[in-house]
């Protein structure tokens, strides 16, 4: 019920502006209750966003490729984000530090470890996918949301580049009729760079 009120209250708001008093107004209970089952309103936005993160790691299973394993994790991830902005607003402020997000980060972990990285190079290039895949998600959510009037959007935006003199841009003029593709290509293109680029490949047979 805390868990469930306090979702809706942050649909409204973010995770910035969140009040445990608010919570409590939206309740109509003592703002103090909270505390019997949450250390502080930092515990109870990490529970949020930890249950938000669920989607991406049910039912995920690592095999034995690891730049595979790197791929479907991100693109879980980023699913999950856009879907549930409430878990977006609370998780890109960092870590949840609780199961949903150890495991995430174990996955990745342990994929770059198995694919050969040593350890400090493998927590480098962790940090890259991560911010990548929710910086991704964090760009991308405010169009996300509107749904069907993201392609009107980017219909307008490549018209005011069309209207660009030629001579001034002749690159942009040449190419604005690509401009802005799915948002799930463009995060696509980039996840596989990032991986062919930072992640050797699997060793072939000896």
């Amino acid at each position: 019920m805390i868990c469930e009120a306090a979702a809706k209250l942050l649909a409204e708001t973010d995770a910035a502006t969140f009040s445990v008093r608010a919570l409590g107004e939206r309740l109509g209970v003592d703002a103090t209750a909270f505390y019997r089952h949450f250390a502080d309103k930092d515990d109870l936005l990490r529970e949020l966003g930890d249950r938000s993160l669920a989607p991406a790691t049910r039912g995920f299973e690592p095999t034995d490729d690891p730049r595979d394993d790197i791929r479907r994790m991100c693109l879980g991830l980023r699913r999950t984000l856009l879907r549930n902005q409430v878990g977006l607003s609370i998780t890109s402020l960092g870590p949840t530090r609780r199961a949903n997000e150890l495991k995430i980060t174990e996955v990745l972990l342990d994929a770059l470890l198995r694919a050969g990285l040593k350890t400090e190079r493998a927590a480098i290039v962790y940090h890259v996918f991560i911010e990548y895949t929710v910086g991704s998600a964090t760009l991308d959510a405010p169009l996300a949301a509107k749904g069907a009037q993201r392609g009107a959007t980017y219909r307008r935006w490549r018209a005011d580049y069309q209207k660009l003199p030629e001579n001034d841009y002749p690159a942009i003029n040449s190419t604005y009729r690509s401009l802005y593709p799915s948002s799930d290509q463009v995060f696509e293109a980039g996840l596989g760079a990032l991986i062919e680029t930072l992640v050797p490949p699997p060793a072939g047979p000896r």
